[in-house]
């Protein structure tokens, strides 16, 4: 799609908006971004995912459901991950995180599997995101400067992500190629660092991770980025 092209759909949705989108097509969101949270809205206009920015609509963006690799909601989050950038106020990024302002990310899961796009994942429009086959789940926390957020650290074979159930900024995708160190000081604590960013570390609840879990995941990271 065009720049232009993007242009004259925003400039579209945005006449929609004025005119009152039906029910269900326009959604009250925040959507998270590095230095914040930006107020806007979700509209769901034919194909295309609409974010448009209430304060600065010159940043709003457009996504194609054919762009879209994934969508899921867990409770008012919705994360989008794209197969193409596209550009916010922080620049270009493929990873989207909103909450819907209502509690009820719905109507965008159902947009979302209403066909002409990859297939969402099957309980997409639960409250909690599914969990993959094989995948290994620990629930988990973040600490901040000021307070923390908790969620779970979901481990697959192509990927450790960390999901947060209360703030949703502060989580985090990593494709195991992509990282560069991964420890384990205890049980209870595993730090993970990327290429080119700074070390990410986490809090493990519950019965934490046993050596031999660890030992897998640093296996595949160690595969991966062979294959790199």
């Amino acid at each position: 799609m065009t720049r232009a092209a993007i242009a004259g759909m925003i400039l579209t949705v945005c006449t929609l908006m004025a005119e009152a989108a039906p029910p269900g097509r326009a959604i009250t969101v925040e959507h998270a971004v590095p230095f914040g949270q930006i107020q806007g809205k979700l509209i769901l206009y034919a194909d295309y995912l609409v974010f448009v920015d209430e304060a600065q609509p010159a940043d709003s963006f457009v996504a194609p459901k054919s762009s879209i690799e994934s969508l899921t909601a867990d409770g008012a989050m919705i994360t989008v991950q794209l197969k193409a950038a596209v550009r916010n106020r922080s620049g270009e990024v493929r990873r989207l995180s909103f909450r819907a302002l209502d509690g009820d990310p719905g109507p965008v899961t159902s947009w979302y599997g209403s066909g002409g796009g990859a297939a969402p994942a099957p309980a997409a429009q639960a409250s909690a995101q599914p969990v993959p086959e094989g995948a290994k789940v620990f629930p988990a926390s973040h600490n901040h400067r000021i307070g923390s957020c908790s969620g779970r650290l979901l481990i697959t074979a192509d990927r450790v992500s960390y999901e947060s159930t209360d703030s949703v900024s502060h989580s985090r995708r990593w494709e195991l190629k992509q990282i560069r160190d991964i420890s384990l000081p205890n049980p209870y604590e595993i730090n993970i660092r990327a290429f080119g960013e700074s070390n990410y570390k986490l809090r493990l609840d519950g019965s934490g991770m046993d050596p031999q879990t660890y030992k897998e995941v640093v296996d595949r990271i160690a595969a991966a980025r062979a294959l790199k």
